[in-house]
């Protein structure tokens, strides 16, 4: 069987910037992210989560997930950074 591909879009809470990507993790946390690149083969960084999600609509994508990071715990020693993900419904008119 295929694997099924999640579309995923990164938001972080010290950054302007959005980041997308997809992976082959069928839920959780994604550790495992082949992300949008730009000319210069690095991540692409989109400017608002409309540009990411229409990068991903373009894609073919019709739903994914936000991933939300904040390292504020990590940085004070307490624990690894938090993350969450929540589900992104795609529309094409958008």
């Amino acid at each position: 069987m295929k694997p099924t591909i999640r579309a995923l879009v990164f938001s972080y809470s010290d950054s302007l910037h959005y980041f997308a990507g997809t992976t082959e993790e069928q839920e959780g946390i994604s550790d495992t992210v082949n992300y949008v690149k730009d000319a210069d083969g690095k991540p692409q960084k989109f400017p608002s989560l409309d540009r990411a999600k229409r990068t991903l609509i373009e894609m073919g994508f019709e739903k994914g997930w936000l991933v939300m990071q904040s390292p504020y715990d990590e940085m004070i020693g307490t624990e690894k950074a938090q993350k969450s993900e929540l589900p992104l419904v795609f529309a094409k008119d958008e």
